[in-house]
């Protein structure tokens, strides 16, 4: 066997690819053993025929997802029925995508999922998006419903009854 020089940076190398080995099959492990991902749709994660610098990305983006997961599991109680899915949708946009934390996964959720947590809330504003076609021709709507007016003046006009306030968007790209 050959010695390895433990000089310059060479050892801080075979530490950062040793570490990096053991975060990505942690990350593999919790995908796989919750059964969100397969060993197949985390492969361009776990690679090893990218330059260092790239595996560490991948491992941003491994850690972030899983942040996402455990965040929805923990705080949420959600069940896997609801975390697969989201689990593909994440692991799809990391796929092409640089690591982001920053960036807004705009993940389905069903109201059942969050029933329990309204029951007792009463909520000031609710709000619902649709979209429908695809491309040029996509048309997104949104209907808002406040408890709450949307300029004070008009709360003048309030003679004691409960009102709500409806805003509507309707934006067409072209």
């Amino acid at each position: 066997m050959e010695a390895v020089s433990l000089t310059g940076i060479t050892p801080v190398q075979m530490l950062l690819e040793n570490g990096l080995d053991k975060m990505k099959k942690d990350y593999v492990s919790f995908f796989i053993g919750q059964e969100l991902a397969t060993l197949t749709s985390l492969d361009c994660f776990i690679s090893t025929s990218v330059d260092l610098q790239e595996q560490v990305h991948c491992v941003q983006k491994l850690h972030h997802m899983l942040e996402i997961m455990v965040s929805c599991t923990v705080l949420l109680q959600f069940k896997h029925e609801s975390l697969f899915p989201w689990t593909q949708i994440c692991i799809k946009y990391y796929r092409e995508n640089p690591p982001d934390e920053k960036h807004v996964f705009q993940l389905p959720v069903s109201s059942a999922l969050v029933k329990k947590f309204y029951p007792d809330s009463h909520p000031e504003v609710w709000k619902v998006d649709i979209s429908s076609g695809h491309g040029p021709k996509e048309v997104k709507t949104t209907w808002q419903v406040s408890t709450n007016p949307p300029v004070e003046h008009m709360m003048s006009n309030n003679t004691g009854k409960e009102c709500l306030w409806q805003n509507e968007i309707i934006k067409a790209d072209a």
